[in-house]
């Protein structure tokens, strides 16, 4: 029991510090596939801007450099205050839902993916609800017309993103305390971070839920 209690106090603090480590992060390291551009949509800057705080002359990057990222607007502020224990916003650490998302994470990203090697954003949704004894359509845009809207997400629900600005384009899954895992096409892998990210509050389109759930919305699926 002791051990439990454990457990689950390091992964509450875990889930915290990616809210809170990205809100303060300064830098970022090039990973395979980043461009400037791609940087610059993800912390809400520009290229001009990364190019002028790293002194580039070249929009060449190299994989493992570090850059200066700007950062956010009211990013030394005190994070906030972690919600009460056993709240609905509280992800259970021994629940199926952590553990479905932790098997996948660092999977490599691949755009039409669905396999162990590599997942696209949307296989990697599935993937993880089909663990939870659920199924979901293949395509995010099909996933987020299957589902049902809701204003503020709980442990288990989807959220989605439109990158192109056009259309839902991209899709993760919602784990509590502010942040999500999904299979990110800028991180190159299966990760974890915050909704709070500049890139990801210019982008969201909002909470999906499945209709079965809905019923019992008082039990997120954690």
């Amino acid at each position: 029991m002791r051990l439990r209690c454990l457990v689950g106090a390091v992964l509450k603090v875990l889930l915290l510090g990616v809210t809170w480590g990205l809100a303060l992060a300064q830098t970022h390291t090039v990973a395979p596939g980043d461009t400037l551009y791609s940087i610059a949509r993800r912390y809400g800057t520009t290229v001009e801007e990364l190019m002028r705080l790293n002194r580039l002359e070249s929009f060449l990057l190299k994989v493992g450099q570090v850059l200066q990222v700007p950062p956010r607007e009211g990013s030394l502020k005190a994070p906030p205050e972690p919600p009460k224990e056993g709240g609905l916003d509280e992800l259970d650490p021994d629940g199926p839902l952590l553990k479905a998302v932790l098997k996948y994470l660092g999977v490599p990203y691949k755009y039409g993916a669905n396999s162990p090697l590599a997942l696209d954003c949307s296989a990697f949704v599935a993937q993880v609800y089909a663990e939870l004894g659920h199924s979901l359509p293949r395509t995010t845009k099909d996933q987020y017309a299957a589902l049902l809207s809701v204003e503020t997400p709980l442990p288990g629900d989807l959220v989605f993103f439109s990158f192109s600005g056009r259309e839902v384009d991209h899709v993760g899954v919602y784990l509590g305390r502010g942040v999500f895992a999904h299979a990110s096409s800028y991180g190159s892998r299966v990760v974890i971070e915050s909704l709070e990210a500049p890139f990801y509050q210019k982008t969201y389109r909002g909470a999906r839920r499945l209709a079965s759930l809905v019923k019992v919305q008082e039990t997120p699926l954690r």
